[in-house]
């Protein structure tokens, strides 16, 4: 294989986005804090697994192998876990400031889930890079592709939940990440459809390394940037929690509850607002 391909200019793009998503997921963390509860370390992870997935993409150019085709398959497959747990993640900051909230040990069975489908990605490509046909979906990638699609229809229902509730929220930023969800809503459901057809209705158009490029460009590349440019431009409007908060593990309804009544919770909403 010699010379650059519209499936090499797609992971070309992908460089040149993701690498500003990964300076961003950076300035991020700085600003919010580099804790799993901030919630922005994960736009650094999957804007790592874009990265090299699309490396290996350009390396096949002039060393195609099962193992180069191998690691593209596994970028592809798990980069899916952390674009939808970056969305979940926007429900999580909206969780902190209910009285009727989420309980942790919910969102703590979404990441457990998350970790499986993962594995089940990573063995999944392992297993196919070591095959005869390194481009084939398998019984692992499959299951996978299901978690993660379970996953997002879990974030779908404690988003209907918290819009219900959604008074209890500050408005300005704090409300907007309701929005930014409902955004990305339908840019991950294309997402995920298209991963679902690869690994189940045997199209080769759907492969997610050797398809149509077109068809990855239309349901694949192009959702991913403009969900996490979404991601990033809501998380660049909102101000810092106040530490207490992120301590809480989401009891912030309570805690602002109990300062309202000595008379200092305007002056916490007001400082999450803007």
């Amino acid at each position: 294989m010699s010379g650059l391909t519209y499936r090499n200019g797609l992971a070309i793009l992908q460089i040149v986005f993701f690498s500003v998503y990964l300076v961003c997921g950076i300035l991020l963390c700085i600003r919010h804090g580099f804790s799993r509860k901030s919630g922005w370390l994960i736009l650094i992870t999957f804007s790592l697994l874009r990265l090299i997935g699309a490396s290996f993409e350009l390396a096949a150019i002039h060393y195609a192998s099962r193992s180069v085709y191998g690691g593209a398959l596994i970028c592809e497959a798990i980069g899916i876990s952390p674009l939808t747990v970056l969305n979940l993640g926007l429900l999580i900051r909206v969780n902190r400031w209910l009285t009727t909230k989420i309980t942790a040990k919910h969102f703590g069975l979404l990441s457990i889930a998350s970790l499986v489908g993962i594995s089940l990605s990573i063995y999944g490509g392992t297993k196919a890079a070591g095959s005869a046909t390194p481009l084939a979906p398998n019984a692992f990638m499959r299951a996978g592709a299901c978690v993660f699609t379970a996953i997002y229809l879990a974030a779908c229902a404690i988003f209907a939940h918290l819009w219900r509730h959604r008074a209890g929220v500050p408005a300005g930023s704090e409300t907007r990440l309701l929005y930014a969800f409902a955004a990305c809503a339908p840019l991950i459901a294309v997402r995920l459809a298209y991963a679902l057809v690869a690994q189940f209705a045997g199209d080769a158009r759907f492969s997610s390394f050797g398809g149509d490029p077109t068809v990855y460009l239309c349901m694949s590349v192009l959702e991913e940037i403009a969900a996490v440019a979404i991601c990033v431009g809501t998380g660049l409007t909102l101000a810092r929690l106040p530490a207490e908060m992120l301590a809480e593990g989401g009891r912030a309804g309570s805690s602002r509850d109990e300062e309202e009544g000595k008379g200092g919770g305007q002056v916490r909403v007001q400082q999450a607002r803007y």
